[in-house]
């Protein structure tokens, strides 16, 4: 049997069912919480403050939700406004997450020469990209978790063209950083 689409499940939620609730945070909360933790730099503390402040407001908003395109698109633009307005209130600024937030485990069939190149590799990476600009972070970001531009343009609330303008710029500006720290 095919599972509901988001839009079944929503249905169903505001009719009563919190089963249908509960499919669509299961569905959509990994991602959502990966989400933040690379908008956030590893304070996994504000990032779960974050995550429910996200799901309550979907909770409250989800009676006049419109589909107007893919559910996560909506809640990533509903997460990202929490993050705005919590990062207001508290004048921080978001960072990529550190890379011994979330220690990886070893593979001992792997050489461990080469075991450090790929983790000197990913450094430089992760060190670049926090030296991007937000928005170009973001949307470099959300690409990596197969969003489409549409979608973004949808999260960030600006046109598409700028949105492919961010991450011509990302790109752009990711290669002279690693150029300059790999040289």
């Amino acid at each position: 049997m095919n599972e509901p689409d988001d839009m079944m499940l929503i249905q169903s939620y505001i009719s009563g069912d919190e089963r249908a609730f509960e499919t669509l945070y299961r569905r959509h909360r990994k991602q959502l919480y990966g989400y933040l933790c690379n908008l956030l730099s590893g304070n996994s503390a504000e990032v779960d403050e974050i995550f429910e402040m996200t799901w309550l407001k979907v909770i409250d908003k989800l009676p006049g939700y419109r589909d107007q395109g893919k559910f996560s698109a909506w809640l990533f633009r509903v997460a990202r406004n929490v993050l705005i307005d919590t990062l207001r209130k508290n004048k921080n600024v978001p960072q990529v997450l550190d890379s011994e937030a979330l220690p990886d485990v070893p593979d001992w069939s792997r050489r461990p020469e080469r075991e450090m190149e790929e983790q000197e590799s990913l450094q430089i990476i992760e060190e670049a990209l926090a030296e991007l600009p937000e928005e170009q972070r973001e949307v470099f970001l959300l690409r990596q978790q197969s969003f489409s531009f549409k979608e973004i343009s949808e999260i960030q609330a600006c046109s598409i063209n700028t949105v492919l303008g961010r991450m011509h710029y990302a790109i752009r500006n990711l290669k002279k950083l690693i150029t300059g720290k790999v040289n």
